[in-house]
């Protein structure tokens, strides 16, 4: 019981894969995570976002700011984990500087959340320059900026050393 095709020739096998349809489902989905990707809310206490800063000044870059000049609200946190808003003490960390319970910065992240959130003039202006002393804990200053973002800050200035600017 064969069966025969009309045209009596000989036909061959295509043995390449047509990947035009795959290519069309990728682009498609690719369309809808981009336009669903804004959508997903975002969760009040999630730690695990990334921290969105302005980059510190290089040597070649002309956005320099005087810190003595400026009007511009400054963060300090010093070598024994004290976190100022110019002379103001928000939190005192010092008694938990030693350990390696990565919890142990939580109370002084939030006294510095709830004061940064009700300081009305920061709430105003939105822009803030972070100084940190470089003997700190880096996981001290990213809680620190983790912080000002979530109190609203929108811009968030890195001081750096003036040793490393040109004169």
């Amino acid at each position: 019981m064969g069966m025969s095709s009309g045209g009596g020739g000989s036909r061959t096998t295509v043995s390449e894969i047509n990947i035009t349809p795959m290519v069309d489902v990728m682009l498609v989905l690719l369309i809808i995570f981009m336009v669903a990707s804004p959508l997903i809310p975002k969760e009040e206490n999630d730690e695990n976002r990334e921290v969105d800063i302005d980059l510190p000044v290089t040597q070649k870059n002309p956005n320099t700011v005087n810190l003595k000049d400026t009007s511009k609200m400054i963060l300090e946190v010093d070598r024994d984990l004290k976190v100022k808003l110019g002379e103001v003490v928000l939190s005192d960390c010092s008694a938990n500087k030693t350990g390696t319970d990565p919890k142990r910065f939580a109370p002084c992240f939030e006294q510095v959340y709830n004061a940064l959130g009700s300081n009305p003039r920061l709430q105003e202006e939105k822009t803030l320059y972070l100084l940190a002393d470089t003997e700190i804990p880096y996981g001290f200053v990213v809680g620190v900026m983790n912080e000002i973002k979530k109190a609203g800050v929108a811009n968030v200035g890195m001081v750096t050393n003036p040793e490393y600017i040109d004169e």
